[in-house]
């Protein structure tokens, strides 16, 4: 189980006079300075998806020359020789590392009018009851899979109630074969051990990267270091996942199946050439390699497009991720964790019921058509 800590509750206002939670401490922060959409085409080599990949096609089907074009309705893509992870639950437990059967959270469900297909899926449950019992739950799955460079993971997912997000959910982790250190808050891994990353979505129903890796920023001084008695220092040192959330998001859809697809890319040690991108439904929302987007950084954040604080500096192109100094850290586990905490449950609760919404005491998500590969995947057209 994650053994993530809740964030520092910092009331303390910048040196130059920005309020601590405007610059960016908190996931959870109110503030959102990201004004600009992402430049670019989002076209196949611009996410490094390589030469064989396209944009999806008019008719809003799977990207062409994706692992879904070649296998409709995910026929045989099992056995492609790229993915390295499948799991549409129609065989019950057994391909997961853990759990190997249903738990107190994690239940396989049989309804096949409820299912992305088929007739089997995932269902997650944490209840207000749950939290009151236990203030840190992680409603996980795990598996690890052959280390690679570069990754592309799928699934198929459902929130079917209206109630407070995970605090962090779904989470990527990379390493040496005997490094398993991946979900520490509050920890710079070392570069030649491990890295690992969460895709997150916050009380707007958007979604972020939250991401840890030898090079990350501390939210202590404007600049991103921990030096003392810099520009907008908050007094302590903490390293909690640097935050990229797309700005321009709608919303994700409730009680509708939507589709999650999300690329890494390892850089080569001693450059900054690693990349982050991740689509919705086929369609490309965020997307984070060398030179693109242009933004600012802000203490642990990257703000796209730049930011209006006092202390923001121009936009900039990205400079791209040096996640690793070793090239024996590759990808190497996927986890469907929803984590959450009875505090930050409790805070994007009052925030939600604070807009006149009636919010559910079950935090339920759905999970189907799982797929963790080597190359483009795509979405399942059932």
């Amino acid at each position: 189980m994650r053994r993530f800590a809740l964030f520092l509750a910092l009331s303390l206002t910048a040196c130059d006079g920005t309020p601590a939670a405007d610059a960016g401490l908190s996931p959870d922060a109110a503030a959102r300075a990201d004004a600009a959409a992402p430049s670019g085409d989002g076209g196949a080599r611009d996410a490094g998806l390589g030469d064989g990949a396209a944009p999806p096609p008019p008719d809003g089907g799977p990207p062409a020359g994706s692992l879904s074009a070649r296998h409709p309705g995910d026929v045989g893509l099992a056995d492609h020789p790229s993915v390295l992870f499948f799991d549409d639950f129609e065989d019950g437990w057994g391909r997961w590392d853990a759990p190997r059967a249903d738990t107190r959270y994690l239940h396989l469900e049989t309804d096949a009018a409820a299912a992305h297909a088929g007739s089997r899926y995932l269902r997650s449950t944490v209840t207000r009851a749950h939290l009151d019992e236990d203030m840190y739950i992680s409603s996980s799955t795990r598996v690890a899979h052959e280390r690679v460079d570069a990754i592309w993971w799928r699934f198929h997912v459902r929130f079917p109630e209206l109630a407070p997000n995970p605090h962090h959910w779904v989470r990527m982790g990379a390493g040496t074969p005997s490094w398993d250190g991946s979900g520490r808050a509050n920890t710079v891994p070392p570069g030649d051990q491990g890295f690992w990353f969460d895709f997150d979505t916050d009380v707007e129903d958007n979604f972020n990267f939250y991401v840890y890796w030898h090079q990350m920023r501390s939210g202590r001084c404007n600049d991103g270091t921990a030096v003392p008695g810099c520009a907008g220092d908050q007094g302590s040192t903490y390293h909690y996942g640097n935050v990229f959330r797309p700005p321009g998001q709608s919303a994700f859809p409730r009680d509708r199946w939507f589709c999650v697809e999300v690329h890494a890319r390892a850089n080569t040690p001693g450059m900054s050439d690693g990349a982050l991108a991740f689509w919705i439904d086929d369609v490309l929302v965020g997307d984070y390699r060398p030179g693109h987007p242009d933004g600012t950084w802000l203490r642990d954040r990257f703000h796209t497009g730049g930011c209006e604080f006092s202390a923001c500096t121009p936009p900039e192109p990205f400079e791209g991720f040096d996640f690793r100094t070793d090239a024996d850290v590759r990808f190497k586990s996927f986890f469907l964790d929803a984590y959450y905490e009875r505090d930050s449950s409790a805070r994007r609760r009052a925030e939600m019921e604070a807009r006149g919404l009636t919010v559910s005491d079950a935090q339920t998500i759905l999970y189907d058509d799982v797929v963790v590969a080597t190359e483009r995947i795509g979405c399942r057209r059932p």
